[in-house]
């Protein structure tokens, strides 16, 4: 599928370059009394348009997908005492296009940001199709589990799951690595949750933290949350916010990743690339307010990409998280 794609980038630029030089090279050799010269305007409109997207295409192929900058937000939590730093990345999806660099730009930034915690929201590997590889590229995380308590759930790439509308319509299967997954990241220090909850005490301020299993597999349990017993804010961490379309219980604040923003993002239109989900795309991106005052929600346009490889006015990004 990604060469496929990588084809098709290619066509585009070659076909959109060609023309412009095509057209530009013919008006500046044709008669007075050729349609180019009589309609030289136009001519040069087209020729701006495409040389535009030649350099739209390169841009989003290869110069915004390298970007990475960092979201910053506040949030009040209750009976939090003193604020609380929280680094969040989703969707690293190491493989062909995110190696060992990307993984090892992703970490530094996240040192430099000096989190008291470091939340991995799922899809860390890209397992389009079983390349044992991509395990190695997950090495720079093992720095952030060395320095942080660092948290990560499975996502559906883990398990090798992809469903064409939601989690009661078609889904295809490419191999299940999650366990792999689970033991490499585990190997390095960094806790692995599947429907597990912790609490978690930080700078005198406490809170419970759910690391969900993944949506689409029909994994995603909420029943340890009935043993909460404490007065703290409850963090959930789950990949796929399309959960939200069923029921679910209250939960402060919800950290999800899953829908790269639709990675590619017009002014005025939004999201192009859709996940292939029900969920309405003002879940696409950024902090949101649950119905029914089941708390927030708060989605990542992730660190990688999925399928083609572009993005296009939506970077990849990490995102700095201050409970207060």
């Amino acid at each position: 599928m990604k060469e496929y794609f990588d084809l098709l980038i290619v066509a585009l630029i070659a076909g959109t370059a060609l023309s412009a030089v095509f057209l530009l090279y013919h008006l500046s050799i044709s008669k007075n009394q050729s349609w180019e010269k009589r309609h030289s305007k136009t001519t040069k409109l087209i020729i701006t348009i495409l040389f535009f997207l030649t350099l739209l295409t390169v841009y989003g192929s290869f110069l915004e997908p390298k970007l990475l900058i960092t979201n910053y937000y506040e949030i009040d939590l209750p009976n939090i005492v003193k604020p609380i730093k929280i680094v969040f990345i989703a969707d690293l999806q190491a493989g062909k296009y995110k190696q060992t660099i990307w993984g090892e730009k992703v970490a530094d930034r996240i040192v430099s940001l000096k989190p008291d915690l470091v939340l991995l929201g799922g899809d860390l590997v890209d397992n389009e199709s079983y390349q044992p590889e991509e395990f190695d590229y997950l090495e720079p995380l093992r720095k952030l589990a060395k320095l942080y308590p660092t948290y990560a759930v499975p996502g559906n790439h883990e398990y090798g799951v992809s469903c064409s509308r939601g989690i009661n319509d078609k889904c295809d299967y490419s191999g299940d690595v999650n366990e792999e997954t689970k033991q490499i990241l585990t190997n390095m220090g960094i806790r692995y949750l599947m429907n597990d909850l912790e609490k978690i005490t930080i700078n005198s301020s406490s809170f419970y933290l759910f690391g969900g299993d993944e949506y689409w597999t029909k994994k995603l349990n909420f029943n340890i949350l009935a043993t909460r017993t404490e007065n703290v804010p409850t963090l959930a961490l789950i990949h796929n916010p399309s959960f939200i379309l069923d029921n679910y219980p209250n939960i402060d604040l919800v950290l999800s990743g899953h829908t790269h923003g639709g990675q590619i993002r017009l002014p005025f239109v939004g999201p192009v690339g859709r996940v292939d989900t029900k969920l309405p795309t003002k879940y696409y991106q950024g902090l949101q307010n649950l119905d029914n005052n089941k708390g927030k929600i708060l989605i990542t346009s992730g660190v990688g990409e999925t399928g083609v490889r572009a993005r296009l006015f939506n970077p990849p990004e990490v995102v700095f998280l201050m409970i207060k």
